[in-house]
């Protein structure tokens, strides 16, 4: 018994089926008489490229004469068909490849005339698996063969074959047929065998053929054999491995649930039923991308060969998934998942784990996954969910925040000596207040300075909670210029200019935010929270240098102290720069600091003629151990530089006098030792 798709071959080019760009094209050129000595048929399996072949013989070789269509019932035409005609020869290039047989087939042969005919026509079948060496002995005879010869080269992967060989043929891609012509042809085989059938099974061997008329034909003859002349769609569906679509929709959803073991148990049910898992990947696949294209543009018939009711459960898969790029990425993994099961040793574990990165991309390190996680985050942000994640980040930076205002603390009590310096020597006599004045402005300027700065601090974390909104409000316009504000506080707001401390390593961070197009969207968001206001950047380095300075500018003026009673030898030896040795013991560096306390000194020194009063060093404690390198750049100091410098002041040293000389001393002798001792004995 001969198989359908033998029996039901075109026999003429009124019977080709999808391929009517190819057929117009070769009656032209018969009709014309201009046919070309080579053609190259190239295109999917069981597209008709074989038929296209043995049709274009038949033309060349029909009794019609030249310039006329075969009518397929010539004597020339039932050979050709039979495969029998002595002028058409048919070499499978599979299995013969090398540059032998086509010496011997085709090189040796060319030159004869036709036996029975006026052209000898030569079908070389999957071309592209002849040799590089046969493809060279093939080359002259196909630039130049004899008039009477044809060549017709057919092949699946035309990307094999050598630019020269491609470059000497006239060629034809044949399509894949759609679905609507197979049902057509397979429903007129149907009636001319006399099968009874079912449209929907017809339509599951169609999709099933993927385009090719001879698995299409083979299909529906095992399925009229296995059903006794009756092709239904449950005989379809067991006999092709179809998957149910209620299964492709169960995974479907529980894919878009993220539910893992909702999909472990549907490939365990496919394992045990004995289902392909190669082929329900490409179905699910193709299910899926009726899923996306809806998701994308909508429940689209023309796009999406599905009925209505199809398409209304299609959309709500759609829908479950929230967004088309998810599909998308999805769709990806597919099909690098079934390129990997053709080779795999075990499909199942692929497929798992192929689930596994669709259903959870924090186990994916994939640029994909990244996105789809992004895109998760901003959809609870825009649920209302960005404050709890904004809060953490805060948390974060008020410790970066809380050590820089520490030192002030300690400078605290510094003011309460000097204050009470201040007032001892004023009941006395009033000869001495015109040099306490630049103490006393000095305390005070020192004092609300530090005031100042304790209020900025204040407004700065009173400012966090507005800061944190911004951040919020940044996440939901703007993430990515939200992430670069990541574990960021307020330092600052004087009401123009907000400045904003930025974490550890953040010098990216930093110039990021000065892209014009990234600091208007942050100026925006401010705009709302503060006000309109000029954001300024601080990251860990610059915010740390900055404190410092601020502790050298304030530091030496809450430290000077007058004493009525200091010996008059002293003024001698205390000459402008004598202010220097209050710098010593400061923790900051040496060569800034004396510079800062000269300038605040210069004009007290201005407003105070009488020579009489001395400056002694501060009773303030400080515990940092390399201030004796400072006295050694200023030797108009009356403190000697001492090698060892290194004991600390004892913060816990009870108050003293300040008009008692020798409390100054002991305490200035535990400060610096006995070499202050010595040197005032020595004057």
């Amino acid at each position: 018994m001969e198989s359908l798709y033998r029996k039901y071959r075109p026999q003429t080019f009124e019977d080709v089926v999808g391929q009517q760009h190819v057929v117009s094209t070769l009656e032209h050129a018969i009709v014309e008489g201009r046919t070309s000595h080579a053609y190259l048929f190239c295109g999917p399996r069981g597209t008709g490229k074989t038929t296209m072949a043995r049709l274009l013989a038949k033309a060349l070789l029909c009794e019609r004469g030249a310039g006329q269509l075969p009518d397929g019932t010539c004597e020339q035409c039932q050979l050709i068909a039979a495969g029998e005609h002595p002028d058409v020869y048919e070499l499978d290039a599979a299995s013969r490849t090398g540059v032998d047989n086509v010496r011997e087939e085709i090189i040796n042969n060319v030159s004869f005339a036709p036996v029975g005919g006026r052209h000898k026509v030569y079908i070389i079948d999957e071309v592209h698996m002849l040799t590089t060496a046969a493809f060279n002995a093939l080359l002259k005879t196909l630039e130049e063969p004899p008039a009477h010869v044809t060549f017709v080269l057919c092949t699946t992967d035309p990307q094999k074959m050598p630019a020269t060989i491609l470059s000497r043929v006239q060629r034809f891609d044949f399509r894949s047929i759609s679905n609507a012509e197979l049902q057509q042809r397979l429903a007129y085989v149907c009636e001319q065998e006399n099968f009874s059938y079912e449209p929907a099974a017809l339509e599951l061997v169609a999709r099933h053929a993927r385009g090719g008329m001879r698995d299409a034909l083979s299909s529906l003859e095992q399925l009229s054999v296995f059903g006794a002349g009756s092709v239904t769609f449950e005989l379809a569906s067991g006999l092709l491995g179809e998957v149910s679509s209620a299964t492709l929709a169960g995974i479907t959803k529980a894919l878009a649930a993220r539910d893992v073991v909702q999909l472990f148990s549907e490939v365990a049910t496919l394992v045990d039923e004995g289902q392909d898992l190669l082929q329900f990947t490409r179905e699910w696949a193709a299910h899926l991308r009726d899923v996306y294209v809806i998701a994308a543009v909508g429940p689209r018939a023309d796009i999406v060969y599905s009925s209505q009711e199809e398409l209304g459960e299609l959309s709500e898969e759609a829908a479950a998934f929230g967004s088309a790029d998810r599909i998308s990425r999805i769709l990806g993994i597919l099909s690098e998942t079934m390129g990997e099961m053709r080779t795999a040793r075990d499909p199942r574990l692929t497929l798992e784990l192929a689930f596994t990165r669709c259903a959870r991309p924090e186990s994916d390190l994939t640029l994909e996954s990244l996105a789809e996680r992004i895109a998760v985050l901003e959809a609870r942000a825009c649920d209302g969910a960005a404050l709890p994640v904004a809060k953490p980040a805060a948390e974060a930076s008020r410790p970066v925040a809380v050590p820089k205002p520490k030192p002030r603390p300690v400078a605290a009590p510094k003011p309460e000596p000097a204050s009470a310096a201040v007032s001892h020597p004023t009941a006395p006599a009033l000869h001495p207040l015109t040099p306490q004045t630049a103490p006393v402005q000095s305390q005070q300027s020192a004092s609300s300075a530090y005031t100042a700065h304790t209020a900025a601090s204040a407004a700065a974390m009173t400012s966090s909670g507005d800061w944190n909104q911004v951040i919020a409000q940044l996440q939901q316009a703007a993430p990515s210029s939200a992430a670069l504000l990541r574990n960021s506080s307020v330092k600052s707001d004087d009401g123009s200019t907000l400045v904003v401390a930025l974490h550890d390593a953040s010098s990216f961070a930093a110039k990021m935010l000065s892209r014009p197009e990234v600091a208007k969207t942050v100026n925006e968001a401010v705009a709302v929270q503060f006000g309109r206001r000029q954001v300024v950047y601080e990251t860990a380095a610059s915010v740390s240098s900055a404190t410092s300075a601020v502790s050298a500018m304030d530091a030496p003026a809450s430290r000077p102290v007058s004493s009525p009673s200091a010996p008059q030898p002293q003024s001698q030896a205390a000459p402008m720069p004598t202010p220097a040795a209050v710098v010593s013991p400061l923790p900051q560096s040496a060569p800034a600091q004396p510079a800062a306390a000269t300038a605040q000194k210069a004009p007290v020194q201005a407003e105070a003629p009488a020579p009489a009063s001395t400056i002694a060093s501060p009773p303030t404690p400080n515990p940092t151990p390399t201030s004796a390198a400072v006295p050694v750049t200023h030797p108009a100091s009356t403190v000697a530089p001492q090698p060892s410098p290194a004991k600390p002041l004892d913060t816990s040293q009870p108050d003293f006098d300040p008009s008692d000389a020798a409390s100054v001393m002991n305490m200035l002798v535990g400060i610096f030792g006995d070499g202050v001792k010595d040197r005032s004995d020595q004057n």
